[in-house]
């Protein structure tokens, strides 16, 4: 062989080996060979191609399309860490004593209460006989910041003004109601327990006070707050079929036509949350108490109640009682003694003799419910009322279920710790009006259930300025003696 076909033999065999070595590796096969050959190898050693995800993959109810195509879900890492905080939280987190169904104690109103009252003032000052009456912002309300104080302390609420509600105070009841309510549905176990019922209810006495709370209701229609009106001069049915299709947050109703609709099974209302009694004062004039006890007693859930007295007259006072809590918050925006003494029973006891006056004192501490009598009198005089005191089994130190008496000196009064007074009793009564008054609008400020008592034998009553003190029993609603009137008409002559 020619030394030039050794040189060209040898090519060949070259180019011989190199095909076979190529029959052993994948780059030189199909692409369709050499893709499977390579998911052979990614599946020993435990990877696969994003491709792939699907055949080794199942839809889920977090990723029902399978787009992750079984990627791990970073997202939901950083929900389940955004979780563990929110439970540590709980468990860290004391109940606060400012706070009611899940809404927390806040140094302000959330951005969300003031946006609805925004809301309703921009609803409203398109009317110019409003823009004209009210020159300033309902959020700069004195009287509005002070309901949102105690609508937080979950207390229930009376309103000492002795008027009905206005614009300004049913736009904050019912901007507070809304920001509670999305606040309580951020909480999903609360919103289970929800139902049906509407959260909040406004009890009016008329048709024209109805539609005035529902015309500030209706601003917040636009962020899914439905406000229901009904009242007599509306069809019945119309009324029921409305209520089901729309199922509302807010009903605004007279007591007679709630409970007809009630009793019908056309709504439900043990679930209300917050309850508003507007025009007491009327409500009872009217004859519509015994229907609105009815409709207290038919909401089993627990709820706060806030009421509006339209009267000072002491007449009124058992059935505040009757719909309110032990423990309350007074909110006003009137300074007048009325105001500040409304819901306080005062009695003036004119006595024949000072015997007669010690034995009217013993029957009140026999009769009194109260679990701490607070008596008022000179420092002299309390060796005479300690040995009345021991006579009844009364002691200065809580014995037993007998009332525990506390004497204070005239002299050192401080009004300023009378806040939690419920009975207080004057056996000598000799202090000046101006001291009567502190005394008044002082004691009960979180209670219904205030009673002061008074004792002056009718000797003492004749070298006394009866005017002063008949003025503001008669401004009060209280009852008037028939010695003090005579007495002030006389001194008048």
């Amino acid at each position: 062989m020619a030394k030039g076909d050794d040189n060209v033999q040898r090519k060949k065999n070259k180019v011989t080996r190199k095909k076979m070595s190529r029959k052993n590796d994948s780059a030189t096969v199909s692409a369709r060979i050499a893709a499977i050959i390579a998911a052979k190898k990614r599946r020993k050693s435990g990877k696969r191609s994003m491709c792939q995800g699907m055949c080794f993959s199942l839809p889920t109810p977090q990723d029902p399309y399978n787009e992750r195509q079984g990627k791990a879900d970073i997202t939901k890492k950083k929900k389940k860490k955004k979780n563990k905080v929110k439970s540590r939280d709980k468990e860290d987190k004391k109940p606060s004593p400012m706070s009611i169904d899940g809404v927390e104690k806040m140094d302000g109103p959330s951005k969300f209460l003031m946006s609805n009252l925004n809301e309703i003032e921009n609803s409203f000052r398109k009317d110019s006989t409003y823009s004209e009456q009210h020159d300033k912002f309902l959020f700069t309300s004195t009287w509005g910041i002070e309901f949102w104080k105690c609508f937080l302390s979950g207390k229930d609420i009376v309103e000492t003004s002795g008027m009905s509600s206005t614009v300004e105070q049913i736009a904050w009841i019912v901007s507070t109601a809304a920001d509670a309510i999305a606040k309580r549905e951020k909480d999903e176990e609360e919103d289970e327990s929800i139902g049906n019922s509407p959260f909040l209810l406004y009890l009016v006495p008329s048709q024209s006070k109805a539609s005035q709370v529902r015309s500030v209701c209706k601003a917040l229609k636009g962020i899914g707050i439905h406000t229901v009106s009904l009242h007599q001069g509306a069809s019945l049915d119309h009324q029921i079929s409305g209520l089901k299709s729309v199922e509302p947050e807010f009903i605004v109703a007279t007591p007679e036509r709630l409970l007809e609709i009630v009793n019908l099974k056309g709504v439900d209302i043990s679930g209300v949350s917050l309850l508003v009694i507007d025009e007491l004062g009327s409500l009872c004039s009217s004859g519509y108490l015994d229907a609105v006890k009815s409709i207290k007693q038919a909401i089993s859930s627990k709820h706060q109640s806030i009421v509006f007295n339209d009267s000072f007259s002491a007449t009124i006072l058992p059935a505040v009682q009757g719909l309110l809590g032990r423990s309350i918050n007074r909110v006003t925006v009137s300074d007048s003694v009325a105001s500040q003494g409304s819901n306080i029973i005062q009695t003036v006891n004119v006595c024949s003799s000072e015997d007669k006056k010690l034995e009217k004192f013993a029957e009140l501490l026999d009769s009194s419910s109260s679990k701490i009598i607070h008596i008022i009198t000179k420092e002299e005089s309390f060796g005479k009322i300690r040995a009345l005191l021991k006579l009844k089994g009364i002691s200065e130190v809580q014995k037993g279920r007998k009332p525990l008496a506390h004497l204070i000196d005239i002299e050192q009064l401080d009004t300023t710790v009378m806040r939690d007074f419920e009975t207080v009793l004057l056996p000598d009564f000799f202090p000046s009006i101006e001291i009567y008054t502190q005394i008044l609008t002082s004691m009960a400020r979180e209670s219904v259930h205030g009673v002061l008592q008074s004792f002056i034998t009718k000797k003492e009553a004749k070298s006394y300025q009866a005017g002063p003190l008949v003025n503001v029993l008669e401004n009060c609603g209280q009852n008037v003696p028939d010695p003090w009137k005579n007495l002030s008409v006389a001194m008048s002559d």
